[in-house]
């Protein structure tokens, strides 16, 4: 075996990419700063468009499914799921265009690579972390609900749900570089998967009878354990508007919920940097 396949090699090689990441940790934040400011500078709200985003489509679900057909008409638990996803799914279109989009950059500058869906991600993080405090007021004004020691569950619940997006975005971007055709594909698939969370639909679908080949699936989406882990972690379970306590928290969802930030995370990441190197050549 040749000293470049070691792990001592590989190891060397991961130990050095994280370091210059470390090293370029202004230049990141600059960047995903720098791209919020431009994408909100033509709108008078700016800022307030990530959090409108996704509370107008609650509100526009919860119109639909909560009032014209019967359905989940609890705002605080659309909201809630719909934050969560809009997070991931910024995350995702974001880490498809981060290479495409700054393809001068990488013409003029050398950096590792990664720093670009790093800086969408950020730019994501920022929005998600303002929405949380939105959702925690319309809380407190529609149900009269202050979370306890359950919020500290968001000390583990970003971070993984942080790894989980790292790692989605950089297959986006490591795929959307080739593949150009990734960024009008992006759109469908994260309506699908907005249908196929626990989002529109409340968990007590799973055991109804229309929901029985559904059920044995449902489990399988990385978003079913992770907004079930936010929702214990921020908003009351209620019943017809009146709370009836905290949301129960399931620890299985968290463990479940770390494994797929885990596996998705690192392979994401790894796919990414290997191919890095090739990125000029398709641009």
């Amino acid at each position: 075996m040749t000293q470049t396949t070691t792990p001592t090699y590989y190891t060397r090689r991961i130990v050095y990419y994280v370091k210059e990441l470390w090293r370029r940790r202004e230049f990141i934040w600059f960047l995903a700063m720098g791209n919020f400011k431009a994408r909100n500078a033509s709108t008078a709200l700016g800022l307030f468009w990530w959090v409108l985003n996704p509370v107008l489509l609650s509100l526009v679900y919860w119109f639909v499914f909560g009032l014209i057909f019967p359905g989940n008409r609890d705002i605080i638990y659309l909201m809630s799921g719909m934050f969560v996803f809009h997070f991931t799914a910024q995350s995702l279109t974001g880490g498809a265009n981060a290479i495409l989009q700054n393809s001068k950059l990488l013409t003029n500058l050398k950096f590792p690579r990664l720093i670009l869906p790093m800086a969408n991600l950020i730019e994501a993080l920022v929005g998600f972390t303002v929405s949380l405090g939105v959702l925690l007021v319309f809380s407190l004004v529609l149900r009269g609900f202050i979370p306890g020691a359950s919020v500290l569950l968001l000390l583990a619940a970003v971070p993984l749900h942080v790894l989980f997006n790292l790692g989605l975005a950089s297959m986006a971007a490591r795929l959307a570089v080739p593949f150009r055709d990734i960024n009008n594909f992006m759109p469908y698939f994260t309506r699908i998967w907005l249908y196929l969370s626990p989002i529109i639909w409340p968990l007590s679908f799973l055991e109804s009878e229309n929901a029985s080949s559904f059920a044995r699936f449902a489990e399988f989406n990385p978003m079913f354990s992770l907004i079930s882990v936010y929702r214990a972690a921020l908003i009351p379970l209620a019943e017809d508007g009146v709370v009836i306590g905290p949301t129960p928290f399931d620890p299985a969802m968290l463990g479940q919920f770390a494994v797929w930030a885990v596996v998705v995370g690192f392979v994401g990441i790894g796919l990414f940097v290997r191919f890095e190197g090739k990125i000029a050549r398709h641009l």
